[in-house]
């Protein structure tokens, strides 16, 4: 096995930040009329989700 090193580049870091920041201002305005623990239960399924996927894609979360 062969391990190979990857670096992001500065217009790689940036294209990253802003679409990230995108799609939280995504996420605060579909949820900002929720009460708090609506957004919790929210956030634990969607947590449950995302980690269910990983693990039948074989790349459980959190990755060592």
């Amino acid at each position: 096995m062969v391990a190979i090193t990857f670096r992001i580049t500065d217009e790689g870091m940036r294209r990253l930040g802003a679409d990230r920041a995108g799609n939280v201002d995504g996420l605060d305005r579909v949820v900002a009329d929720w009460e708090p623990e609506d957004v919790a239960t929210f956030a634990m399924w969607l947590r449950r989700f995302n980690s269910d996927v990983e693990k039948l894609a074989g790349r459980p979360w959190p990755r060592t």
